[in-house]
C-alpha cells in the first residue's frame, strides 16, 4: 500500500533533545534572570499510536481521536485529496460506496442519500460532507458523469472519490465494512449498501443502510452532533408515535414472581 510523506496527519510538537536539555540545565543563573524566566521546563511531545499492520487498521492520537491511513485520492473534478487529512480529520460526514457504471443498488443509494442531504441542506458543506467512494477505480470524468446522471453533481458538500483498489478497500475495512470471504469482499455485484457516519473530532460513529429511509439517514447525521449543538429540522422531528397496531388478546408483560 502506497504512502506519502504528506500522510503523517498528526502535527509534530517541538521536542528538546538530550543535548539541548543538558545545555538548558547548564545555563548560568543570570541568563535565566535576564530572560525573565526562573526555570525552563523540558516539554515532551506525545506521539500518536502507530497504525498497526493489516488492512483496515487504525490508531489513536493523544487526544483520543482516531487516525486512518492517509490514502491519496482524486475527486470528480480531478482534485487530489488525502483521505485522513482532507476528508476525515475533524469532519462531520456520511460515507457510502459505489461505482460509476453501477446499475443496481447504487441508484437507490444515491437517491436515498441525496434526499437525506436535501433535508439537512442548511448544514451541507458547512459543516457536513457526503462522500461516495468508488469501488472500481473510476476516473474523474466517470465519477462526474455518474453524479450528473444521479442528480448529485454541484450539490454543496458532495464528493465522489477514487483511488487504488487496495486504498479503497482499506478505507472500507476501516469503516467496518469487511467480508471474510475474499470473493464476496471483492465482488462489485455484492458491495456494501451501508453508510458510515462520523464526527471525527469527538470520535463518534454510527451506521445505517444507505438504501433506507432518507429520514433515518438524515437523523443519523444530525445525531452525531452533541445534544447542545444539535440542529433542528422540521422534517426530522419525531412525535414519539410509531403507528403500531394492537395485538389482539395481548395483555402486556407480566410481572416476574420473586423466587423464594
Amino acid at each position: 500500500m502506497q504512502t506519502n510523506s504528506h500522510e503523517t496527519s498528526s502535527a509534530r510538537n517541538s521536542v528538546f533533545g538530550r543535548r539541548d536539555a543538558l545545555r538548558a540545565l547548564l545555563l548560568p543563573a543570570g541568563a535565566a534572570i535576564l530572560s525573565g524566566c526562573a526555570s525552563n521546563p523540558i516539554q515532551t511531545a506525545i506521539a500518536p499510536d502507530p497504525i498497526p499492520e493489516g488492512r483496515g487498521k487504525t490508531s489513536f492520537a493523544p487526544d483520543g481521536t482516531r487516525i486512518f491511513r492517509n490514502h491519496r485520492l482524486v475527486d470528480q473534478d480531478g482534485k487530489v485529496v488525502y483521505f485522513f487529512d482532507d476528508l476525515i480529520k475533524g469532519q462531520i460526514f456520511a460515507a457510502s460506496f459505489g461505482y460509476a457504471t453501477c446499475k443496481g443498488v447504487c441508484t437507490q443509494i444515491a437517491s436515498s442519500m441525496g434526499d437525506a442531504s436535501e433535508m439537512i441542506s442548511p448544514i451541507m458543506a458547512n459543516p457536513v460532507r457526503f462522500y461516495t467512494f468508488s469501488l472500481a477505480e473510476d476516473s474523474p470524468e466517470q465519477m462526474r458523469e455518474a453524479m450528473i446522471v444521479r442528480g448529485l453533481y454541484g450539490r454543496p458538500g458532495w464528493r465522489y472519490l477514487s483511488g487504488s483498489a487496495e486504498a479503497i478497500r482499506d478505507i472500507r475495512w476501516a469503516f467496518g465494512f469487511a467480508e471474510p470471504d475474499e470473493r464476496v469482499d471483492t465482488s462489485l455485484a455484492a458491495h456494501t449498501g451501508m453508510a458510515r457516519f462520523g464526527y471525527h473530532a469527538i470520535d463518534k460513529w454510527s451506521s445505517c443502510p444507505a438504501m433506507g429511509s432518507p429520514v433515518n439517514i438524515a437523523r443519523s447525521v444530525v445525531s452525531l452532533f452533541p445534544p447542545t449543538d444539535r440542529p433542528r429540522f422540521p422534517a426530522l422531528d419525531y412525535d414519539g408515535s410509531n403507528g403500531a397496531r394492537e395485538i389482539p388478546g395481548f395483555r402486556g408483560v407480566q410481572p416476574l414472581i420473586a423466587m423464594r
